[in-house]
């Protein structure tokens, strides 16, 4: 079985190259799986800087001149998979060394499954100057504690503070900072409840089912509701990976009024 690990991203350069370098730490061998990133027109040099990363796995990046809805990018993503399982991983995600081959082993025992994931943390992997007050705050209380992490020499500029042995050897994933809780649904609807494409896998025959993301909605988590639901009335199963923990990236806040999480 083989996978297309899918990474929708616009301007988060250097949290996207954390998350492939923990891609290139995975325990399955790489010619089990590809990563395609599209980029959303980003204007932070992407185009550039992933042309020098050195994957270990098949990497294709694909870059749309202009920006285009959420679902468009995913939708690109999609038609250029051509693994059986696809996984859909947003560009703020660290992934643990058994992410990949978890997926693959899940979704070979039973078809017609959707995994969602439900367990995350928080972690400061890139000191920006845009951060928030209260972000500033945490974020050198949370270096204060862990002397392993690089402080940043400056606080005007952005510094990467993290290491690949960080991810290696599984230390970020003990010292990161907890998720906010979500509130509490019904057990019943929780594993659909959690359906998003921060992190998400299905097989790629789902889409000849039911078919490909739907518009023309601005926000990520209605495109992802919109999926969610057409999937449970065609008779898939959703359940929760609750063998994958992934570190969100900390990033600063949005300078519109309007939320735009596909960021």
């Amino acid at each position: 079985m083989f996978a297309s690990v899918v990474i929708p991203t616009r301007n988060a350069v250097d949290r996207l190259l954390y998350t492939l370098l923990s891609l290139n730490l995975q325990y399955v061998p790489f010619d089990q799986f590809e990563v395609i990133v599209v980029d959303n027109a980003s204007t932070d040099g992407l185009d550039k800087r992933i042309q020098s990363f050195q994957a270990n796995y098949p990497l294709r990046y694909i870059r749309l001149k202009t920006r285009v809805l959420p679902y468009q990018v995913l939708n690109t993503g999609i038609r250029n998979a051509h693994g059986e399982v696809v996984i859909f991983l947003g560009a703020n995600m660290i992934v643990p060394r058994h992410f990949v081959g978890t997926h693959l082993q899940l979704h070979s025992r039973t078809d017609r499954l959707v995994l969602v994931s439900a367990n995350w943390k928080r972690v400061y992997s890139v000191w920006y100057p845009a951060y928030s007050h209260c972000q500033k705050q945490e974020c050198q209380r949370w270096l204060a504690n862990y002397p392993q992490i690089k402080r940043p020499y400056t606080k005007q500029k952005t510094v990467k503070l993290l290491e690949e042995w960080h991810i290696a050897n599984g230390l970020l994933f003990d010292i990161a900072l907890p998720a906010p809780r979500p509130n509490p649904v019904p057990a019943a609807e929780l594993a659909w409840s959690a359906f998003g494409t921060q992190h998400l896998s299905m097989p790629r025959s789902a889409f000849g089912r039911v078919g490909l993301f739907h518009g023309p909605s601005r926000l990520r988590s209605l495109t992802d509701r919109e999926m969610a639901r057409r999937l449970r009335r065609a008779g898939f199963q959703c359940r929760i990976n609750d063998k994958v923990t992934l570190l969100c990236q900390e990033r600063p806040p949005q300078r519109t009024a309007k939320k735009r999480p596909w960021r």
